[in-house]
């Protein structure tokens, strides 16, 4: 589960089911091993927000991690 490189101006989300905190991959399945892709890559932050708002339409019991390229955690969102 090693952090995706990105360019300074992108971000990389993370979703985690909300009851257990269980990492989830890009499909919406339990993260088992490191074949799966965990993190999605937007190139910017009004990408991310439109994701968001869509997959929380979708989805219940997610929350989202969303980092930038230095691994910091710039918005949270469940």
């Amino acid at each position: 589960m090693n952090f995706p490189k990105i360019k300074e101006s992108e971000y990389a989300i993370l979703i985690a089911d909300s009851n257990t905190g269980i990492i989830l991959d890009v499909d919406f399945n339990i993260y088992i091993d490191n074949n799966q892709a965990i993190y999605r890559i937007f190139s910017s932050i009004d990408e991310v927000k439109e994701f968001i708002e869509e997959i929380l339409k979708k989805k219940e019991n997610i929350e989202i991690i969303v980092y930038d390229n230095n691994k910091n955690v710039v918005m949270f969102q469940k």
